[in-house]
C-alpha cells in the first residue's frame, strides 16, 4: 500500500507523514510540497492521497490536483486535509472519501483508513496480510484481493473454523454443522474429506496454508495468522465495534448460535456504551 501526502506547509507535511507511519508502519509514504510535483509522480499508483486544499496561492489547488489524479488513477481514494470548512461542498464534487480539519489526530486517520479497508478491501493492498471478513457475509482477502473457493462447502468449513477461533473440530462435529439434515456416516465422512482437501488446496495455492492447522483427527485455524473483524471486535477495537451491525456470518444459519457470545462480548459492550 502506498500513500501520497501533498501540503505546501513543510511542518504540516512532515507531521502528517509521521502520523501515517505510526498508524500504518508498513505503508510507503510520499511527502510532496506542491501539486505540480505530485503530478510528476502520476506514473505511480497511490492507494490513498491526502491533499491540503489550500496549496500555494496562484497555482493549482488541492481540489484541482485531486481531479487530475482521479483522471489518471480512478481508484485512488482522496482525503482532503485543511483548516477551513469553506471548501467542503466543492471537495466532494471530486468524490473525496473524507474531509479532515487540521489538526488531524491519529484517531482521525485510523477511522478513515478503517472505513476504506472495510468498504474497498479488494482495491487496497494489505502488504501480504490475510484479512477475514465475517460482518455482512464471509470473505477472505489476501493483499486486498478476495480469494475464490471452488467449493462453497470448503468456504463454509473455513467460516466454521474461524467462528471456533482456534478450537479444533472433529469430522463428526464439522459434518453435524455442514450437513445438518444428514446422519453422520461413511458417505458424509468421505465427502467431508473431499471438502477438507479442497480447502487445503485453495489455501496452499494462495500461499496461506499456514492459517489451517490440520491433524489426523482434528482441524482448526491459527488465529494469529490473519486479521479478522470479529476477533478485533471481541478485543474491543473501536473501528470494529463501529462496523458491527449484528450481521455476523449472515450467510450461514448456524452462526446464530455464536451471536450471543459476540453481542455480549465485554469489550464490545464497553465500547458500545
Amino acid at each position: 500500500m502506498s500513500f501520497l501526502v501533498v501540503d505546501n506547509k513543510r511542518r504540516d507535511l512532515d507531521a502528517f507523514a509521521e502520523l501515517l507511519k505510526v498508524v500504518r508502519p508498513e505503508v510507503r509514504v510520499f511527502s510532496i510540497p506542491s501539486a505540480e510535483e505530485a503530478l510528476e509522480l502520476s506514473s505511480l499508483s497511490f492507494d490513498v492521497a491526502f491533499i491540503e486544499v489550500e496549496l500555494e496561492a496562484g497555482k493549482m489547488n488541492g481540489i484541482e490536483l485531486a481531479a487530475r489524479l482521479k483522471t489518471i488513477h480512478k481508484d485512488t481514494h482522496v482525503i482532503f486535509i485543511t483548516k477551513s470548512r469553506k471548501y467542503f461542498q466543492e471537495a466532494f464534487s471530486v468524490h473525496a472519501g473524507a474531509y479532515l480539519l487540521k489538526k488531524v489526530s491519529e484517531e482521525d486517520i485510523r477511522r478513515e483508513l478503517d472505513y476504506l479497508l472495510y468498504y474497498y478491501p479488494a482495491q487496497l493492498k494489505l502488504n501480504g496480510k490475510v484479512y477475514v471478513q465475517t460482518f455482512g457475509g464471509f470473505s477472505v482477502f489476501l493483499d486486498g484481493k478476495m480469494i475464490d473457493f471452488p467449493r462453497s462447502k470448503a468456504k463454509e468449513l473455513l467460516a466454521l473454523l474461524v467462528d471456533r477461533r482456534g478450537l479444533a473440530v472433529t469430522a463428526r462435529e464439522a459434518c453435524a454443522v455442514l450437513f445438518e439434515d444428514k446422519p453422520y456416516g461413511k458417505i458424509s465422512n468421505a465427502y467431508y474429506h473431499v471438502i477438507v482437501n479442497s480447502l487445503s488446496r485453495t489455501l496452499e495455492d494462495a500461499g496461506i496454508k499456514n492459517i489451517l492447522v490440520r491433524t489426523k483427527n482434528h482441524l482448526a485455524v491459527n488465529p494469529g495468522s490473519f486479521e479478522c473483524d470479529a476477533y478485533l471486535y471481541m478485543r474491543g477495537d473501536p473501528s470494529a465495534v463501529r462496523r458491527y451491525r449484528g450481521d455476523y456470518l449472515t450467510c450461514y444459519s448456524w452462526s446464530e448460535f455464536s451471536l450471543d457470545a459476540l453481542n455480549t462480548s465485554s469489550e464490545g459492550e464497553a465500547y458500545n456504551a
